[in-house]
C-alpha cells in the first residue's frame, strides 16, 4: 500500500486535502511535521491530529495550550468585570414564578 492510500484511510478527505494543498503527501512528511505544522495547515484540525496520533504515533499525545488570543483579551476583561457585577447584585427570588 503507498502513503496516499495509507493516509487517506487515517484520514478524512478534507484534510487530505489541505495537507495536500501544503504538500505534505507523504507519512514522512507526515511524521516530520507533527504537531506544530500539522496544526497551521488549514482545514486540518485536532480530531485529524488524533487520527495521525493513533496511526502514526501510538501511544502520544500532543495537547496544545490554549489561552486567551490577544485579540480577545479585552472581551475577557469585560466578562471579568460582568461577572463581578453580577455576584455583587443582589440576587433576584424566583420562587413565586411557575
Amino acid at each position: 500500500m503507498n502513503d496516499t492510500a495509507i493516509i487517506a484511510c487515517v484520514l478524512s478527505p478534507r484534510a487530505v486535502n489541505a495537507l495536500a494543498r501544503c504538500d505534505i503527501k507523504t507519512v514522512d512528511q507526515i511524521r516530520s511535521s507533527y504537531p506544530h505544522e500539522l496544526l497551521r495547515v488549514h482545514g486540518f484540525g485536532m480530531l485529524s491530529l488524533r487520527a495521525v496520533e493513533a496511526a502514526f504515533f501510538p501511544g502520544e499525545r500532543f495537547d496544545p495550550e490554549f489561552g486567551v488570543p490577544m485579540v480577545s483579551r479585552k472581551a475577557s476583561i469585560l466578562s471579568e468585570d460582568l461577572s463581578r457585577h453580577l455576584r455583587s447584585a443582589p440576587s433576584c427570588d424566583l420562587g413565586d414564578l411557575k
